[in-house]
């Protein structure tokens, strides 16, 4: 279950934490499945819902946000918070790793090999091995006072 959309921090002066996994060996359409599944949630359930998945890409995206949530950890303990555009925020929000939202995780496509298959009467058939770009960006929920 989704919360709803008003909850969504799109406040271009927000604190976002991102991280990015490129070259994934993985399609980008299979890994999409996982990131649908988890975008909108807070981190800490969002981590119960990969570790309960079988697929292969929730063992990527689950990497990719342990390692969005540490960057925001980092930023946070090191006051070096940001926004979008990736401008230091002045003065440092007060913002806790808990209470952080998946704000947006998407799956772009990378690059394609092509590859031959070799077929009967010396004859070949192409095939392609998909990689993808996984991203990840975590943004606090919006407090009430800003509502």
């Amino acid at each position: 279950m989704r919360p709803p959309e008003k909850k969504r921090n799109n406040l271009e002066s927000a604190a976002e934490f991102k991280a990015f996994h490129r070259y994934a060996k993985i399609s980008p359409r299979k890994v999409r499945l996982v990131m649908d599944r988890i975008r909108n949630l807070p981190v800490s359930e969002a981590l119960d819902q990969l570790k309960h998945m079988r697929q292969r890409g929730a063992f990527l995206v689950d990497k990719v946000l342990k390692s969005a949530i540490a960057n925001a950890d980092r930023a946070i303990e090191d006051e070096n918070v940001r926004d979008p555009s990736g401008n230091v925020l002045e003065p440092q929000p007060a913002v806790d790793v808990d209470d952080l939202y998946v704000h947006d995780a998407h799956a772009d496509e990378g690059p394609r090999l092509k590859r031959w298959r070799p077929r009967a009467r010396g004859a070949a058939y192409p095939y392609r091995k998909f990689y993808a770009h996984l991203t990840i960006r975590l943004r606090p929920r919006r407090q009430k006072a800003e509502e």
